[in-house]
């Protein structure tokens, strides 16, 4: 077992798996409870081998629950209970609000945006043949059973489930009363889930369930004030860690936050993703600049495309040893052809990759798909550089005037409209060029360009 597979008690019976590596790894809760145990949520489809091994190392081997408990219908909650229903005997309850969706159907009333915009448009595509098997491998109809009135939880009777919708149209809290454990759900969690820049890093933040997945957003708003209400003193949620200190009051503050009219809330998401994807501004410094945050965790999508060979034409990966730990570093760079010769431009300036090759002796890779070629790169001096610079900013055909050349000639140079070659050669000692040159051939001296 990993690390994250192994589960770990965060209450008295109350023991936390978490399924899955990426910032929105799905939490499975099992609950002892007398002589036997239950299971809140199962995570994705394919965690059952997963869910079953920690299970046996709390409760022993071939150990089974009194019952599967859900807190909603959504694929990283339920995926493995159909499986794992089946294999221990057992039902698995819901909220009656949930159990139109239990066929694995995507039905026009339930779905949230995730489904307009992408699964379902998706699954139009598809055969109906193929469609039929996935939503059959979806279902839940033969093991499912409605949650009874009153709050009752089967197998729990310390506990108490709480209609929390929003999410979907019956999600549902579990609340132990004697210390106040509540297991959330997605109607609050502790992982960034609503922002680009929390979703790639993992960022640690108490929010509301996920825009994008959820059914009905105000209710969903209206649900974290009554989670609030209940004063819990540990808050276990569907996705991110257990916050154990003042849950009650990070709750009631998250629920005024929520409540607040959405334009303001709208407006400063939107300058936090203008600073998380915007492009830096390199101009005017000599000095290198970190690429911004998104831009650094997403180079690992640019390489897979790359390798595919979708990405632009012009587009390889650099691989050149780390001058300091010597392991590969790959970068994605644009190959500039100009007066029948290749170059790499650095325009961050004395970046990572420009100094590893320098400490490399020029001696790297360039890849683009299936293709690898060994390469020496001969840095251009300074006086030959300017003409470089504006071929890079001329590449693919355009002409002066074009708004393109303006852009990236101020973000990259800090020049304005289409710079003169006087301007270039003013900025040029700033930004190393290499010459690409394919190893073993000789590094004879890099005309001027014209």
């Amino acid at each position: 077992m990993t690390f994250r597979a192994r589960p770990h008690q965060i209450a008295p019976g109350v023991h936390l798996l978490r399924a899955g590596r990426s910032a929105a790894a799905s939490n499975v809760y099992l609950i002892a409870s007398g002589s036997t145990w239950v299971l809140v949520d199962a995570a994705w489809a394919g965690s059952a081998e997963t869910i079953t091994a920690a299970a046996e190392s709390l409760f022993g081997t071939g150990t089974k629950p009194a019952a599967i408990l859900l807190t909603h219908l959504h694929p990283d909650h339920s995926g493995a209970a159909g499986a794992l229903a089946r294999t221990w005997g057992v039902p698995v309850y819901v909220h009656p609000a949930e159990l139109p969706m239990a066929p694995g159907r995507y039905l026009p009333e339930y779905t949230m945006p995730l489904d307009r915009w992408v699964v379902i448009p998706l699954m139009r595509l598809l055969p109906r043949r193929t469609r039929a098997r996935i939503e059959q491998a979806g279902s839940l109809t033969d093991v499912v059973r409605p949650l009874g009135p009153g709050g009752v939880v089967p197998a729990l009777p310390d506990w108490q489930w709480v209609h929390t919708p929003g999410h979907t149209p019956g999600h549902v809290a579990y609340l132990r009363r004697s210390d106040g454990v509540l297991i959330a759900g997605d109607a609050a969690v502790t992982v960034d889930l609503n922002s680009v820049l929390g979703t790639l890093t993992g960022r640690r933040r108490l929010a509301g369930p996920p825009r994008y997945t959820t059914w009905d957003q105000p209710a969903a708003v209206r649900s974290v004030a009554a989670l609030a209400a209940l004063e819990p003193r540990v808050l276990a949620p569907g996705h991110g860690l257990p916050l154990a200190t003042a849950a009650a009051e990070a709750l009631h503050h998250l629920a005024r936050k929520l409540d607040r009219p959405r334009a303001g809330r709208l407006r400063r998401g939107l300058r936090t993703l203008r600073v998380a994807v915007a492009a830096p501004r390199y101009g005017g410094a000599g000095r290198y600049r970190p690429p911004p945050l998104v831009y650094a965790r997403l180079q690992w999508l640019g390489h897979a495309l790359t390798r595919l060979r979708l990405s632009p034409r012009y587009v390889v990966t650099l691989e050149v040893p780390g001058r300091r730990s010597g392991v590969v570093r790959r970068t994605n760079l644009v190959l500039l052809d100009h007066d029948g010769e290749q170059y790499l431009l650095s325009l961050a300036g004395q970046s990572q990759w420009a100094r590893n090759v320098g400490a490399a002796g020029g001696r790297a890779m360039l890849a683009r798909g299936r293709r690898r070629r060994a390469v020496t790169l001969v840095e251009v001096p300074v006086a030959d550089r300017a003409g470089l610079l504006r071929a890079y900013l001329l590449r693919g055909g355009r002409q002066p005037g074009n708004r393109r050349i303006a852009r990236e000639a101020d973000m990259y140079f800090g020049l304005a409209g289409a710079p003169t070659l006087e301007e270039l050669a003013a900025v040029a000692p700033r930004y190393p060029v290499f010459r690409v040159t394919d190893s073993g051939q000789p590094a004879h001296q890099t005309r001027a360009p014209r």
